[in-house]
């Protein structure tokens, strides 16, 4: 009797064995499956650019059409492609020769609120596509997927290209050369708006929590502007007029970079609009459209920037 029921729990173990190896097995089949097949397919796609897409490489960070990050630069290029399209989710891949290629994906959003690295892609991309809140997802076949909340809602875009018509009409610009029309937009920009010193002060407190002066619409709604709301109105501007352009941000301070015939010209106009001592309204060309030495010797301090991600400024 006992040699029966031995018999019986032996059985009983043989048949788990074989029940959880073939399940087992069923899921490293179908893991192998859905990774080596399926998303294989998947992995093929193909993203659709918006109306401010530029497609443009930089020394920096490159435009791909291969979406599985194999390392850290080829990952940066894909977060650099994906805001440059505009499109608002996507997803991509890691290689499986990429070991930290997740753990890279979410210490890039950690720091996104610093300057370096990926809020840096930000100053690559046309102002209307740039992000406000990156949030990723991940899954254990590697796949990544991306939902990009913007900065410009398609509303606050049609009112900055309605107002940027209108300055374009007021300051003749058909009349002008290529850098006499930037110098009048320059110049329209400084003697409309003042600097938001008193939110530049009081930054992290409650009630400008809710301020818009870091952006193109906020300058033109309010008629105040932070550094970020001068450099982006003008180089929506200038990509209207299809200049090349990027914005430049060092700690504490944002400038636009242009591409003219001869080379590449800083230009800031937060500096060109200065805040005096006495509160009178100055307009000054110092800052405008200069070599990088020639900024270098106005100043090598606040506008002092990582010469590795910015290398056209040099």
């Amino acid at each position: 009797m006992k040699r029966k029921r031995r018999k019986n729990i032996l059985k009983n173990v043989l048949l788990l064995v074989l029940v959880f190896g073939v399940v087992f097995y069923r899921y490293d089949i179908s893991r192998f499956i859905v990774k080596k097949i399926v998303y294989r397919n998947a992995r093929k796609t193909e993203i659709h650019q918006n109306d401010y897409s530029l497609r443009k490489d930089y020394q920096f960070v490159q435009i791909t059409d291969d979406f599985v990050a194999k390392d850290y630069q080829h990952l940066l290029n894909i977060f650099y492609t994906i805001l440059d399209s505009g499109e608002e989710s996507f997803s991509f891949y890691c290689d499986d020769s990429y070991a930290d290629c997740e753990k890279d994906v979410y210490q890039l959003l950690e720091e996104s609120e610093q300057s370096n690295p990926l809020a840096d892609l930000n100053n690559f991309v046309h102002p209307y596509n740039t992000y406000s809140f990156i949030n990723a997802t991940s899954n254990s076949f590697g796949k990544v997927t991306l939902t990009i909340e913007k900065q410009y809602p398609p509303e606050k875009i049609e009112e900055v290209q309605k107002q940027i018509a209108n300055i374009r009409e007021e300051i003749k610009e058909d009349e002008l050369s290529t850098v006499e029309k930037i110098k009048a937009f320059h110049d329209y920009i400084v003697n409309y708006s003042v600097y938001d010193i008193e939110r530049a002060t009081h930054m992290n407190e409650e009630q400008f929590k809710d301020s818009t002066t870091h952006t193109a619409y906020g300058l033109l709604e309010t008629k105040k502007a932070l550094c970020g709301g001068y450099s982006d109105l003008m180089s929506i501007y200038l990509f209207s007029l299809n200049i090349p352009n990027i914005r430049i941000s060092a700690d504490d301070h944002v400038w636009n970079l242009v591409q003219l015939e001869d080379g590449w010209k800083h230009l800031d106009v937060t500096w060109d609009d200065p805040v005096t001592n006495t509160g009178q309204d100055l307009l000054i060309h110092d800052y405008f459209l200069i070599s990088y030495d020639q900024l270098m010797e106005l100043d090598n301090v606040v506008h002092l920037f990582n010469q590795d991600v910015y290398q056209e400024a040099k």
